[in-house]
C-alpha cells in the first residue's frame, strides 16, 4: 500500500480498537454498533489484499485512485468546515471553499486544486479557525497524490491487478463506515468530554510524513 493508504488503514484500525473498547456503549444492531461491525470485518481482508501487493510491479493506479480521494475529499470537507465557521464575518471564505457536488474524480481533482489556490489569500484566517500550520501543504500533496493516480497506467499482474481493485472497493467502503461513524460516536458522547477527545484523536486521518528532499539530506559545509 502507498503511505496515503498506510496512514488511512492505521485510522480504521484506530477506529476499531475504540469501538471495542466501548461496545458496551452501542446496543446491539444499533447503527454504531453496525458499523464498528463493518471496521471489524474489513481489516483482515485489506489485510490480506495488501500482503498480496507488496509483489507488485508496476504502479497500483486503482487503489491509489480510490484512497487518494477518500483523502483529500476528508481534507477539503474540513477546510469547508472551517470555512464556514470563519465566514461567520468573513462572508466570501464560505463561497470559496464549496464542496462540489458527485465524486467524479476530475469534478474533485478541481475542487482540491481550486481550495489550494483560494486558501493562499485566507491562509491566516483559517490557521487561526483551526485547521494546521501546514493544511495548504496537505492538501496540495493530497491533489499531486489523486492527479498521479488518476493518470497512472496499471502495468500489474492479474493477480496484482485484483488485489488492488479488492483494496480499492473495501477501503473505499470502510472510509464511508468511518464517515458515518464520526457523525454516530459525537452524538453518544455528547456530554463525554474525555470519550470524545478520544474519539477525536483515534479518527484523525494522519497526514504521510512529508520526505526530504535530497539537497536537505545532505550535510552542509
Amino acid at each position: 500500500m502507498t503511505d496515503l493508504e498506510i496512514e488511512l488503514f492505521n485510522t480504521f484500525v484506530r477506529a476499531d480498537g475504540f469501538g471495542k473498547r466501548n461496545a458496551a456503549d452501542f446496543p446491539k444492531n444499533s447503527a454504531g454498533d453496525r458499523n464498528f461491525k463493518i471496521l471489524a470485518a474489513k481489516i483482515p481482508v485489506i489485510e490480506a489484499s495488501g500482503a498480496l501487493q507488496t509483489s507488485n510491479v508496476g504502479k497500483q493506479a486503482t487503489v491509489s485512485k480510490e484512497t487518494a480521494l477518500a483523502l483529500l475529499l476528508n481534507c477539503m470537507r474540513k477546510i469547508n468546515r472551517t470555512a464556514r465557521a470563519a465566514g461567520v464575518d468573513n462572508p466570501e471564505l464560505a463561497e470559496l471553499f464549496r464542496m462540489p457536488h458527485g465524486n467524479g474524480y476530475q469534478k474533485i481533482l478541481a475542487a482540491g486544486m481550486a481550495f489550494y489556490t483560494n486558501s493562499e489569500a485566507h491562509e491566516a484566517v483559517l490557521i487561526e479557525y483551526g485547521l494546521p500550520a501546514d493544511f495548504r501543504a496537505v492538501l496540495q500533496t493530497l491533489v499531486n497524490a489523486l492527479r498521479t493516480a488518476t493518470g497512472d497506467k496499471n502495468d500489474a499482474k492479474d493477480s496484482q491487478i485484483g488485489a488492488t481493485a479488492n483494496i480499492g472497493a473495501e477501503m473505499k467502503e470502510m472510509n464511508d463506515t468511518l464517515r458515518r461513524l464520526r457523525g454516530i460516536v459525537p452524538n453518544i458522547y455528547e456530554d463525554n468530554p474525555t470519550k470524545l477527545g478520544e474519539w477525536a484523536s483515534v479518527s484523525h486521518v494522519q497526514s504521510p510524513a512529508q520526505k526530504k528532499k535530497d539537497s536537505e539530506d545532505k550535510p552542509k559545509g
